[in-house]
């Protein structure tokens, strides 16, 4: 399947608010369609008064600026009209101080103050968080929550097996509505606070217990649903959590894959590959690699390579070629751009999609300035439609070959190759079988021809007698 990672409030506007909302989504499913996506991964749509939803005010509920629970209900009915999947994004791991949990808890329910982590005479108030030296400790009506992704996002406390109920009634509602799956937001911090020492740790075998429960709990509702886990972390840590979800992220990929192209160095590739796409390499898959260069926390893709569109389309080329699950975070598809200065500010990694190269009309979202992706820069649906090399027609083609190929979905890697300036790797599955090479560097090369029914070339190449000349930055796909 291929996936699209889609951000509502930037997508496309349906009622001239500037906002982009779910009525405005269903009315462009037809350009996804096309484009070739197989499941559309919403992040949060639930109240929230953040931007990017990911502290949520009720799980219950639609952002008002969204829509309503119909038009929820209308867009996945279309959807899968279509035979697009519908996966949803459910950040549990904490709440917003909005929310009515949070607001009866520090108000005195019990019931709700055993919902949050509280501090206590053991706890060091000063205790900062591992990555950036962000506090994890905040004081709201002369308490102190604990809130790891800051002062506005309480964690809940999973050492309380009441709240478990409370989630599993969470995804019982959103699968009730028809959604096909979701994404698990944070998916190793459900357990990352040491209640009985009073300290910040990892508590990984906590973490698998209660995502093997709820995974059960929604497979019993629909056997079909798709988990997707977030755990952005080392190889090895991903690991551990190996054959619990449907889908993993494969954050240590994503980098590879950039880096791989940016240093001109195929090695890098290779050894993304032994290292995080090995259960493709022994045959031991019980989860789906969820294979991506970056998302909504992260740099944009044509930002890391300065704005090269072949660089960018060399990172397609390896996304759709290799197995797994591809994920496009929406605009990569145009080559939208963004930088971001801080994690705790993605604004500009989110920018509204570009669909009209003046950067204005109907449906066009509003709602923040567009400071990587100004009007008249070719970075637009309208524009990049019209141009056969586009990097949006690059996509089309590479998914549209993905397509025709289900199988390579499950294939298994074989004959990983390297010279300074090529990377090689046979896919078979069954009858099945493809030789692909990657010109990673920006001059052109040449690879030994070998028998096949037939190819395909993604950039530029010459089939020559004996040998194929690759321009740089180029891909062929060679079917035995």
């Amino acid at each position: 399947m291929v996936f699209y990672e889609l951000f509502v409030r930037s997508f496309y506007d349906s009622n001239n608010d500037g906002i982009g909302d779910l009525k405005g989504l269903t009315m462009k499913l037809d350009y996804l369609k096309e484009l070739g996506v197989e499941g559309i991964w919403l992040l949060p749509i639930m109240q929230s008064a953040a931007f990017h939803g990911y502290t949520v005010i009720d799980f219950y509920s639609i952002n008002p600026s969204y829509g309503n629970i119909d038009d929820f209900k209308e867009l996945i009915q279309e959807a899968h009209n279509r035979n697009i999947k519908i996966i949803l994004d459910i950040p549990i791991n904490h709440t917003s101080v909005k929310c009515e949990w949070f607001q009866k808890a520090v108000n005195g329910d019990e019931k709700y103050k055993n919902y949050y982590v509280w501090a206590n005479e053991k706890t060091n108030l000063k205790e900062k968080r591992h990555w950036d030296d962000s506090l994890i400790w905040f004081k709201y009506k002369n308490k102190y929550f604990y809130g790891l992704f800051g002062s506005s996002s309480p964690d809940l406390n999973f050492e309380n097996k009441e709240l478990w109920n409370e989630i599993k009634n969470i995804f019982k509602f959103w699968l009730d509505l028809g959604v096909d799956g979701f994404r698990l937001d944070a998916a190793k911090h459900i357990f990352d606070y040491d209640i009985e020492n009073m300290k910040f740790k990892y508590q990984h075998e906590k973490n698998i217990e209660f995502w093997n429960e709820m995974v059960n709990y929604i497979k019993n509702i629909n056997k079909n649903a798709i988990i997707i886990s977030e755990i952005w972390d080392s190889p090895e840590i991903v690991k551990k959590y190996h054959g619990i979800f449907d889908v993993e992220f494969n954050f240590p990929f994503s980098y590879y894959i950039k880096d791989t192209i940016k240093y001109h160095d195929p090695r890098i590739l290779v050894q993304g590959i032994n290292e995080t796409l090995h259960h493709y390499i022994s045959g031991s898959i019980k989860s789906i690699s969820g294979n991506f260069f970056t998302n909504h926390d992260m740099e944009r893709l044509m930002t890391t390579f300065n704005e090269d569109i072949n660089m960018s389309k060399m990172a397609f080329n390896i996304l759709m070629t290799l197995p797994g699950y591809p994920f496009i975070y929406y605009g990569d598809e145009i080559g939208m751009r963004g930088k971001i200065i801080d994690v705790n500010y993605t604004e500009d990694s989110q920018e509204p999609m570009q669909w009209y190269e003046s950067g204005f009309g109907p449906g066009q979202t509003e709602w923040k300035g567009c400071k990587f992706n100004p009007p008249y820069n070719f970075i637009s649906v309208e524009e990049q439609e019209k141009i056969k090399q586009s990097i949006l027609n690059h996509v089309k083609d590479l998914i549209s070959f993905r397509k025709e190929n289900k199988w390579l979905e499950n294939s298994l890697i074989s004959n990983l190759f390297n010279d300074r300036f090529t990377i090689s790797y046979i896919l078979k599955s069954h009858n099945k079988e493809i030789k692909v090479y990657h010109n990673i560097k920006p001059q052109k090369t040449k690879v030994k021809k070998e028998t096949y029914k037939s190819y395909k070339i993604y950039g530029q190449g010459i089939i020559k007698d004996n040998y194929i000349v690759l321009e740089g930055f180029s891909s062929i796909i060679l079917e035995k």
